[in-house]
């Protein structure tokens, strides 16, 4: 009998195109599957996440997606190159009602992406499908655009819900697609390596804790909880104490604070080599 084994991964995807094409409202939509009919001008960079499960016949993978909404003035180039800094996917949006902003995807927003970032996966969203019909011009031109560049197109509205899961989920099989396929998979951690995030890992949570001795008796219970073994430790039972611990501070600092302290404590397993 084969065992079925699960990797986690996080990563960025930024949403890119010009103002009030809907990248918010996409997010939104995405995230807790709701339409906000009055626009809210995104200011600098908002992030966002979700996670997904993908089962691979040998595997399930769990991703976490952070989303940054990258600002669509054009004249904050500075700001938009720190946000596009470190994507691993794209996905880049269009106004369906609007042509102008189609235009721009590959006049203005294509090549600013390829100067900042290396090859990503990118996938070209048209917005606000709800508005137009299937052969109104901007329609015919952004797929125009995206079998140019060989790049995956999503018709979408934010306000129907109408293909928005379909677009991220994309995104996230093609950035998966690229780690299994592009590149040998990473080696799994060592219980050495792993001991020694499990020491960073006791020492974040005190710290963020605030209360040592009590926060190690949390630690103790947590880990005991998850069946980790601090001398050979393994990754799956690290993941689910990371889990409980954040739920121990959720509780106490709220879910946001608790998510962010979560991402750092993954990001430690990761990078135990």
């Amino acid at each position: 009998m084969s065992i079925i084994q699960s990797k986690r991964y996080i990563k960025k995807i930024s949403l890119v195109g010009d103002s009030s094409v809907g990248k918010t409202s996409l997010i939104r939509r995405f995230v807790v599957d709701v339409f906000d009919d009055k626009y809210i001008a995104t200011i600098g960079t908002k992030v966002s996440k979700r996670d997904f499960e993908y089962k691979l016949p040998d595997k399930t993978i769990y991703l976490t997606l952070m989303m940054w909404d990258i600002l669509g003035q054009r004249d904050y180039k500075k700001m938009r190159t720190q946000g596009l800094s470190g994507s691993h996917g794209i996905i880049l949006v269009g106004d369906l009602s609007r042509p102008e902003t189609v235009r721009a995807l590959e006049e203005f927003w294509l090549p600013e992406i390829w100067e900042t970032l290396e090859s990503v996966p990118i996938v070209f969203v048209g917005n606000k499908s709800d508005l137009v019909t299937a052969d109104a011009p901007s329609v015919v031109d952004i797929t125009g655009i995206a079998r140019k560049n060989e790049m995956p197109l999503m018709l979408c509205s934010a306000k129907t819900g109408e293909n928005v899961e379909a677009a991220f989920r994309k995104i996230g099989e093609l950035m998966l697609y690229k780690d299994f396929g592009g590149r040998k998979p990473e080696e799994e951690p060592n219980q050495e390596s792993l001991a020694q995030a499990v020491d960073e890992i006791i020492s974040d949570f005190c710290e963020q804790y605030g209360d040592t001795p009590k926060a190690m008796d949390i630690v103790d219970r947590e880990f005991r909880r998850a069946n980790v073994d601090i001398q050979g430790p393994s990754k799956d039972a690290l993941l689910t104490a990371i889990e409980y611990l954040s739920d121990v501070e959720r509780d106490i600092h709220g879910r946001d604070v608790s998510e962010v302290n979560k991402l750092r404590r993954w990001k430690m397993i990761d990078e135990a080599r």
